[in-house]
């Protein structure tokens, strides 16, 4: 019987507008370095802000500029910095979760579109509670490191001199 029920209220939950589920997650400040136009690989970093109170777990990700997505970590093997794959990144209830370099972040494997600075590519994030969420991530200049957090992400830097 409490199975009914709970197939029921999980339909119910689903047939409620997307713009509900998506505001227990927020995914803020997604951003990748530019690559060589040569490179095969690119890395996104970003800030996942769980709004909800119940622990969510980002299990995959995708993006139409690469075949493979992976979430990776940095793990310090010897002093020797190893990034490994893994299969999720837990985002606990009322928390936030940083994937920046050095850390957690997300790797696209074998391009088929390498994004130039200040260009936007789409990431699709999957969760585990919150479902998909699809984010555009700027590419900044390799140099970046993500610590102008406090400037509003709406702030063009330079974007109007294209040569």
């Amino acid at each position: 019987m409490s199975k009914v029920i709970i197939a029921l209220l999980t339909t119910a939950i689903l047939s409620i507008s997307t713009a509900v589920t998506a505001k227990t997650i927020e995914i803020a400040h997604p951003w990748s370095k530019a690559v060589p136009p040569t490179s095969n690989v690119a890395a996104a970093f970003l800030s996942i802000i769980n709004h909800s109170d119940v622990d969510d777990t980002l299990i995959a990700a995708h993006s139409p500029i690469a075949e493979i997505v992976e979430l990776h970590t940095h793990n310090n093997n010897n002093g020797l910095m190893q990034m490994r794959q893994v299969k999720a990144i837990d985002v606990a209830a009322e928390q936030q979760q940083q994937l920046v370099p050095g850390g957690l972040h997300v790797m696209l494997f074998n391009l088929t579109q390498v994004p130039s600075i200040d260009s936007q590519f789409p990431l699709t994030l999957t969760f585990k509670h919150a479902g998909e969420i699809t984010v555009n991530v700027t590419v900044k200049a390799a140099t970046y490191s993500g610590d102008d957090n406090h400037i509003p992400h709406d702030v063009s830097h330079n974007t109007q001199h294209h040569h």
